[in-house]
Order: C-alpha cells, then sequence, then structure tokens
C-alpha cells in the first residue's frame, strides 16, 4: 500500500489564467515534504552516530548526514521554483538546480500531433517517472521531442487533458489499444 505523504513530494497547484494558459507550479506543502524527509533522514544519521561512535559505526550514521544535506542544500530550493507552463502556443518547463537553473520552451502549432512515449513499463503516477517522452510531428513531418522529467511526468494527464481539449491530437499511453499475449 503506498504512503499517502509520498504524493506530496510531487504535489503542485493547478491554475488556469484569464489568457486560457494553465499553470502547474510546486507548493509549499512539497518543499515541506522534502524537509520532513530530511529530518527523519538526518535525525536517523545524527542518531547512529551518537549510539554507534564508540564502537566504529559512527561513521556511517554522519554519513547519513551528510548525504541528507542535499536535500536542504539542493532539492529543497530547486522544487521550490519549478513549473509548467502550458497554452495554445507552447509549453514552458522550469526546472533544474537553483545554482543551475532549466527553462526549456517547447513551441506548438495548430496541427501538431504529440504520440507519447516510455521505455519500459507504463509510468506511474505516485512518483515521477523521467523516461517518458513527448514526440511531436509538425504537419511538415518533422518531429520534435519533449524529455518530460519527473515533475511534469507526475503531472502530465493533467497537461495532456489540457491539450487534447485545445484540439490537438494527443496519443497518451494509456489511450492505446491494449494487446494480447
Amino acid at each position: 500500500m503506498p504512503l499517502p505523504w509520498l504524493h506530496k513530494l510531487y504535489d503542485a497547484s493547478i491554475s488556469v489564467g484569464v489568457d486560457g494558459s494553465m499553470l502547474v507550479s510546486s507548493t509549499r506543502d512539497r518543499v515541506l515534504a522534502w524537509g520532513l524527509v530530511f529530518c527523519i533522514l538526518g535525525a536517523l544519521g545524527l542518531s547512529g552516530w551518537l549510539l554507534r561512535r564508540r564502537h566504529g559505526g559512527g561513521r556511517l550514521g554522519l554519513g547519513v548526514f551528510g548525504a541528507a544535506l542535499i536535500i536542504p542544500v539542493f532539492i529543497m530550493p530547486s522544487v521550490r521554483q519549478e513549473y509548467i507552463h502550458v497554452s495554445r502556443a507552447g509549453i514552458i518547463v522550469n526546472t533544474g538546480a537553483w545554482y543551475h537553473p532549466s527553462r526549456v520552451d517547447f513551441h506548438l502549432n495548430r496541427g501538431d500531433s504529440i504520440r507519447e512515449t516510455r521505455d519500459g513499463f507504463m509510468p506511474g503516477n505516485l512518483m515521477g517517472d523521467p523516461s517518458v517522452s513527448w514526440h511531436v510531428t509538425r504537419p511538415d513531418g518533422e518531429e520534435d521531442v519533449l524529455e518530460l522529467n519527473d515533475f511534469f511526468t507526475a503531472h502530465r494527464m493533467v497537461v495532456a487533458y489540457y491539450i487534447k481539449d485545445r484540439g490537438f491530437v494527443l496519443q497518451r499511453l494509456e489511450d492505446r489499444p491494449r494487446t494480447s499475449r
């Protein structure tokens, strides 16, 4: 049974603007969930160090605490700035670490069709799955690929329905006919 708080690691607010564009952005609850993970791992690391330092096992506890410091230094500031902005003109994905932000502008035309692919099994919506990509076929036959990050993958259904409602042809993995073996 999945833990309900795991959903908070990819929590987002979804809003539609006056111009009809949609914004999927990280919430404060998502940052707090990552803070909770840090507190748990940090407490385990420090407890392990305090309990085992005389018996030579303290190094492992300090290692766990040091690894947990990655969360408040790199993950939490990056998580706070992530968003996906979708409009008729295209998709803007803002992600990346605070020290190296990344922004992807992906332009859409009215005649584009989008096909979703994945390497391996069907992606889950509980946690992001960065191996999902959207192949956009332009009206002239040219194909572009948009690699979805884990935040986008966790909210890809909302973006997919928004795009389909705007008249784009989008073939999701779930929409494909199942073949019997």
